[in-house]
């Protein structure tokens, strides 16, 4: 329990400092160099903090896990309830699987899902992951948060998913500004080969993404002269639960 509470005491000192180095939180907390190092690294390897810099002088700071949580449990907590209804609309729209998906960090997670009433669909299982760079909803989301975190991403090694995969950080960045100006996001095969979808970032109040909403389809149910289309529905799908969280 003891160590618990440290851990717990460590993230709030965090959270306080903003941005802090290990010598600084021991002197703060009370506690050893080796003691506050081990709950930084467990913190850490848990998702709630990161490095800022690297080396002697790395300091910490909250992890973007925490704005989910928050988002989740306070200001949007509401979103699965609101997204509901306009996820439905869209799938009798479109046929297609639609995914409701919250930004975590360099990840999108899938947290609702409806499912296609053709025999032949995709499918992703609730709770399941994916990186920002190869999905419809990920480039969505990573067209949306700010120039300084899209910087950080981009200059990450980006994994490599199937052969459609961008991983060039100067054409993926363009791309992203593409994204940016029409309101919605394609992925062609970049995680999975046979899957093409069309996302749009859900912004409540005008502010940072925090979550994405998507038409997910086999690949040969959505040739080229389809996409316009379905971005345009999802756009409007997004924007309509943008507006009643807005309301709330």
């Amino acid at each position: 329990m003891e160590s618990v509470k440290t851990a717990l005491r460590v993230l709030e000192l965090v959270a306080e400092a903003g941005e802090i180095g290990v010598s600084e939180l021991a002197r703060r907390a009370g506690e050893p160099k080796t003691t506050i190092q081990r709950n930084l690294l467990t913190l850490h390897e848990a998702g709630w903090i990161r490095s800022v810099d690297e080396g002697a002088r790395r300091k910490w700071t909250l992890s973007a896990k925490l704005v989910v949580l928050a988002a989740r449990v306070e200001a949007f907590p509401h979103l699965r309830e609101v997204a509901l209804p306009v996820m439905e609309a869209l799938r009798h729209q479109t046929q297609e699987t639609i995914h409701l998906t919250l930004r975590e960090g360099g990840q999108v997670v899938l947290i609702e899902r409806l499912d296609s009433p053709q025999a032949l669909r995709t499918f992703r299982a609730l709770g399941s992951r994916a990186p920002l760079h190869a999905t419809a909803n990920g480039k969505a989301v990573l067209a949306r948060v700010s120039d300084a975190e899209r910087e950080r991403y981009l200059a990450q090694s980006l994994k490599v998913w199937t052969p459609h995969t961008l991983t060039d950080p100067q054409q993926l960045a363009k791309q992203l500004l593409d994204i940016c100006a029409q309101g919605y996001a394609f992925s062609d095969g970049e995680l999975d080969v046979n899957v093409r979808a069309v996302a749009s970032a859900i912004c409540p109040r005008g502010g940072a993404p925090v979550a994405a909403l998507s038409i997910s389809c086999p690949a040969t149910r959505l040739p080229d002269d389809h996409v316009r289309r379905y971005g345009a529905l999802v756009k409007k799908a997004a924007r309509q639960i943008e507006e009643q969280l807005d309301g709330e």
